[in-house]
């Protein structure tokens, strides 16, 4: 078994961690929330609060990572971007897909520290992904699925 390395990068800031063996990277669209080791999200978590910089805190209705955030009209302003940037590809993550709005004001990190490694249906909006069990492959490419059928994906009668 091989170790699957990835980077998260945040703005500018770049952190490095070893997922584990990269069988145990889940893509699960059944699951909302990413969850990461306890090390990686640590790295994530530190990593956030350092291009964010301000106050975190974890409102008693939600188990997640939260921020006060200023909305000036757009309420990811001043959040981080995030990518994974594994071995032969980089998974780009738009805000949406890292930062849920909780309440106005309030954007929380949908990603969680867990036993298992694994990409939740959040972080896969907006995104195709294809499952290659047979060669093990993984591949992803992202879509606005607001935009309705394009003519890779026709609706079917």
């Amino acid at each position: 078994c091989q170790e699957q390395q990835t980077q998260q990068q945040f703005g500018g800031a770049q952190t490095t961690a070893l997922l584990g063996d990269a069988r145990s990277i889940i893509i699960d669209s059944g699951t909302s929330l990413t969850f990461l080791a306890k090390d990686v999200y640590g790295q994530v978590a530190n990593a956030v609060a350092n291009v964010i910089n301000r106050e975190c805190f974890y409102p008693p209705e939600q188990d997640l990572l939260c921020y006060h955030v200023e909305n000036n009209g757009d309420p990811y302003e001043g959040l981080p971007e995030m990518t994974f940037h594994f071995t032969n590809a980089d998974w780009n993550l738009p805000l949406s897909n890292i930062f849920g709005m909780f309440r106005s004001g309030i954007a929380c990190l949908a990603i969680k520290d867990g036993e298992m490694p694994i990409f939740g249906n959040i972080v896969q909006q907006n995104m195709h992904v294809k499952y290659d069990l047979g060669n093990r492959l993984l591949s992803f490419a992202p879509i606005e699925c607001t935009q309705g059928y394009g003519p890779a994906m026709k609706k079917s009668n």
